[in-house]
């Protein structure tokens, strides 16, 4: 039985949608893409949205929103993908590498602490595979060093934390339409979310070319608009949100059902308050990279997510960054992510347990 890792595709209403939008000659910035920043801002539970032509814009535009400036320090996970940390230096500041927390991936508040100096401006902890970061214990680090917080989002769409949404918890968060996330855009795209009036005229100054009427430019910034084919798309898949996400954790259950008596296998930990939306259901395994070849075999999808981390990357290395973080590269050595998404069989689900057992059986 094959599983796809991911699989893509539009309804036949949303596609006609797109084409009348073609047809119409409006195709950037219109209102479609000003619907979009209503509907996900209320949906987020934030004040400000700004959509953006992709994730890696938008954690430019949060970082922009936020002041970072150059010389800066910004505490950022290495064990996630590697736009949250080149993001940070195309702002002139620098990524200062932190530990995760082995259970959930996520940025680790102790060593978030102990990595504060006197250049720290902010925080950003990554909602890894959908999962919240423990915002509590980073927002209290925060408020003791009055730094930002800022949410890499990018994973999280309608995650939640004690009851408030990713994207709604720090000073300002960025979201990835990338087409693999729970939420897409059919291309490329993002939004940065923001309670924050000032944070998000800064965001919509450096998204327009620094323009604050046409022609007269405010401040530096770039071209970072979202088209409106892509805002058309995503206010689609924004009204699909929560159902795929409740199909995802309802497919993520029959995983942690089916694995569980595996001892070389460690399904997720979603902690108390925290509510997991699986853009990857990740596990914790022995012998990772022959259970790899296993399922290819036997055509079943999978992700390694990442299996170097940032800060052993060359470009990293080359800038002169030097880490160690033992809990990050054991993770790296260790992780493997299952087909979860929402167009998934049961019978596909369990295909794929069956076949992981096969494995260590």
């Amino acid at each position: 039985m094959k599983v796809p890792i991911v699989q893509l595709g539009l309804d036949e209403q949303v596609i006609k949608a797109a084409a009348d939008v073609l047809k119409s000659g409006m195709w950037a910035d219109g209102k479609n893409v000003k619907a979009l920043e209503e509907e996900f801002s209320k949906y987020t539970g934030v004040k400000h949205a700004r959509a953006v032509n992709n994730g890696t814009a938008a954690l430019m535009c949060a970082l922009h929103g936020a002041g970072i400036k150059p010389g800066d320090e910004v505490l950022v996970p290495s064990f996630t993908f590697i736009a949250t940390a080149n993001t940070i230096l195309e702002c002139g500041a620098m990524p200062v590498f932190v530990e995760v927390d082995r259970a959930t991936f996520n940025m680790d508040p102790a060593d978030a602490g102990r990595k504060i100096t006197g250049r720290t401006r902010a925080i950003m902890p990554v909602h890894l595979y959908g999962l919240p970061a423990d915002m509590e214990a980073l927002e209290e680090v925060a408020a003791k060093h009055d730094l930002k917080v800022i949410e890499d989002a990018c994973q999280a769409h309608g995650a939640a934390y004690k009851g408030r949404k990713a994207g709604a918890i720090g000073d300002v968060a960025a979201f990835s339409f990338y087409p693999t996330k729970n939420m897409v855009c059919g291309g490329e795209g993002g939004i940065v979310t923001t309670d924050d009036d000032a944070i998000i005229e800064r965001v919509k100054l450096y998204a327009n070319h620094g323009q604050a009427q046409k022609y007269i430019h405010a401040s530096i910034g770039f071209n970072f608009r979202m088209q409106e084919v892509n805002g058309v798309v995503a206010r689609a898949s924004l009204g699909a949100l929560d159902a795929n996400n409740a199909k995802r954790r309802e497919n993520a259950g029959l995983y942690d059902e089916a694995l569980a008596a595996i001892p070389q296998v460690e399904t997720p930990t979603v902690p108390a308050g925290r509510e997991h939306v699986y853009h990857q259901y990740t596990l914790k395994v022995k012998h990772r990279d022959k259970l790899a070849e296993h399922l290819q075999k036997n055509e079943v999808g999978y992700g390694i997510h990442y299996a170097i981390p940032i800060h052993e990357q060359q470009s990293m290395k080359d800038a002169g960054f030097v880490a160690r973080l033992p809990v990050t590269e054991a993770l790296a050595r260790e992780v493997i992510s299952l087909p979860v998404h929402p167009l998934l069989s049961d019978e596909q689900v369990d295909f794929v347990a069956r076949t992981i057992k096969a494995f260590y059986a």
